[in-house]
C-alpha cells in the first residue's frame, strides 16, 4: 500500500536493509573523511602500513603453528588443549563460555574490533588510490560485523608491496588495538589511582536480601574488608581463598587470659550433641550470644585449674583475644590459653574485619557468605564513586585484547575464505 512508501524511502536513503534477525547498513558518508586521512601525512602512513606488512609476515608462521598445535591436540585428546599449556584459540559463544550478563561487552568488543579492522583496510586503500565505495555494518542476531567495499579491479593491478599494505592493514590494526587495550589494562592501577585504592582490601558492592551475614551488627554494603579470621585480604581472589580455607579447616581457637575465662564462664555440665559438638551453655546463655569453648592444651601444658569446657560470650571473648591458635603453646603472653569453639564439622565462626565498624561475627557455613556477597577489588576514595566504572573498563579491555589478538591470528593464517586470503596468493606469486 501507499503507506509503505515513506518507510521504503527511508530505508533507501539511509542505506538500511532489514531482514529477519539481520540488519545491514551501508553508507558513503565517511568516504571523504577516510580519503582525507589516508592522503594526509603520506610518509607516516607509508611507514605505518609497511610496518603492518612486516609484522603480518612475522606473525604468519607463529599463527600457523598455534592453529596446527591446537588441531593436533583436538584430534589426540578430543578436546581443546589445556589452557595451562600455552596460547590456545577457542570459540567464544554467549551462554557457553561467555556469561549472558557479559553479552554487552561481547557485542561491543566485536563491533570495535571489526570496525578497527575494516578501517585499516579503508585507510590503506585510500593511501594507495584504490576507489572506496563505502563502509557498512551487518548485525546478525546480536553479532555486529563491519565491512568495507573497495574496487577490487584496481587492487589487483597494484604492485605486490602496495597490495600487501592494503590486505595486511586489518591484521595490523587488530594487533595495535590489542596492544593498546592490554596496556590500558596493565596500567589501570595508575590510571585510577587518584580515585580508587587497589590492593588495600575489598569493597562490598551488594549483599543479597536473604544473606545470613546481614543483621544489626552484620556486614553492610560499601564496607571495606581486609581480613577474614587470620587470613589477610587484599584482592577478591584472596576473599575466595580465605573463605575456602574457612570451609576446609576447623574454626581456630582464641588466645584469652585465664582471668577472663574465670570471670565470664557460665558453663553447666557438658553434654554431647548428636552432631559431635559439646554443649555446656544454658538456653538463656546461648540466646545471649554465648557458646561452649573447649580448652586446648599444648604438648607440655602445666596443670591448670580450668575446666575442659567453658561457656563464654563469643563477641566479648573474640574482642579480648590476642591471636588465633590451635593449642595453648601458641599463646605467647603469660596466663593466656587457647579456647576453641565446640562446633560440628559444618558450622564455623567467621570473623570479618572491616575498615570502619566492629568486626562482623558469622556463625554458620562460610560458603553462604561467598554466595550472597558481591565484592570488588576497587575501593573508592570518595563516597560518590562506585567500582562499576573501573571494573567495566578492565573487563572491556580484557575482551578487546583477547578478541582483537584472536582476529589477527585467525586472519593471518593461510586459509581460503578468510579475510586476508589474497595476500598469501600474492606472496606465492
Amino acid at each position: 500500500s501507499c503507506s509503505h512508501f515513506p518507510y521504503l524511502y527511508f530505508l533507501e536513503n539511509t542505506g538500511l536493509e532489514i531482514q529477519i534477525l539481520r540488519v545491514k547498513w551501508f553508507t558513503t558518508a565517511f568516504n571523504r573523511k577516510i580519503i582525507k586521512w589516508g592522503m594526509d601525512r603520506s610518509r607516516f602512513w607509508t611507514a605505518w602500513f609497511n610496518a603492518g606488512v612486516i609484522i603480518s609476515i612475522i606473525l604468519l608462521p607463529i599463527a600457523t603453528i598455534i592453529i596446527l598445535k591446537m588441531t593436533f591436540n583436538l584430534w589426540l585428546t578430543g578436546s581443546s588443549s589445556d589452557s595451562s599449556s600455552g596460547i590456545t584459540l577457542e570459540p567464544m559463544l554467549p551462554g557457553v563460555d561467555v556469561p549472558f550478563n557479559e553479552i554487552g561487552y561481547y557485542t561491543t568488543t566485536l563491533a570495535i574490533c571489526s570496525i578497527v579492522h575494516e578501517l585499516g583496510h579503508a585507510l590503506a586503500a585510500a593511501r594507495e588510490d584504490v576507489q572506496l565505495f563505502g563502509l557498512g555494518i551487518l548485525i546478525v542476531f546480536t553479532i555486529p560485523i563491519a565491512y568495507v567495499n573497495i574496487n577490487n579491479e584496481q587492487l589487483v593491478t597494484l604492485p605486490l608491496r602496495n597490495q600487501l599494505r592494503i590486505t595486511c592493514a586489518g591484521i595490523w590494526h587488530n594487533i595495535i588495538l590489542a596492544t593498546v587495550a592490554a596496556a590500558i589494562l596493565v596500567f589501570s592501577t595508575w590510571l585510577w589511582a587518584p580515585l580508587y585504592n587497589l590492593g588495600t582490601g575489598i569493597y562490598v558492592k551488594t549483599i543479597l536480601p536473604n544473606s545470613p551475614i546481614l543483621g544489626q551488627t552484620g556486614l553492610l554494603e560499601h564496607d571495606v574488608i581486609y581480613k577474614l579470621n587470620n587470613c589477610p585480604i587484599k584482592y577478591s581472589e584472596d576473599w575466595y581463598d580465605c573463605i575456602l580455607h574457612a570451609v576446609q579447616h576447623s574454626t581456630p581457637g582464641y588466645c584469652v587470659k585465664q582471668s577472663f575465662i574465670q570471670d565470664f564462664d557460665e558453663s553447666v555440665p557438658a553434654k554431647q550433641k548428636a552432631n559431635g559438638a559439646v554443649n555446656c551453655c544454658t538456653t538463656d546463655s546461648e540466646m545471649g550470644g554465648s557458646l561452649c569453648f573447649e580448652y586446648i592444651e599444648g604438648p607440655q601444658a602445666a596443670p591448670l585449674h580450668l575446666p575442659p569446657h567453658s561457656c563464654l560470650p563469643v563477641r566479648t571473648m573474640i574482642n579480648q583475644s590476642q591471636n588465633f591458635c590451635q593449642a595453648s603453646h601458641e599463646c605467647l603472653s603469660q596466663d593466656t590459653h587457647c579456647m576453641k569453639p565446640s562446633l560440628d564439622n559444618v558450622t564455623k565462626i567467621v570473623q570479618i574485619k572491616r575498615k570502619v565498624g566492629k568486626d562482623v561475627l558469622y556463625f554458620g557455613h562460610p560458603a553462604d557468605i561467598y554466595r550472597t556477597v558481591d565484592v570488588s577489588d576497587w575501593v573508592p576514595k570518595y563516597s560518590f564513586l562506585y567500582p562499576k566504572l573501573p571494573e567495566s573498563l578492565a573487563l572491556l579491555c580484557k575482551y578487546i585484547t583477547v578478541f582483537s589478538a584472536g582476529l589477527a591470528i585467525i586472519n593471518v593464517v593461510p586459509c581460503f575464505f578468510l579475510d586476508e586470503k589474497p595476500q598469501y596468493l600474492q606472496l606465492r606469486a
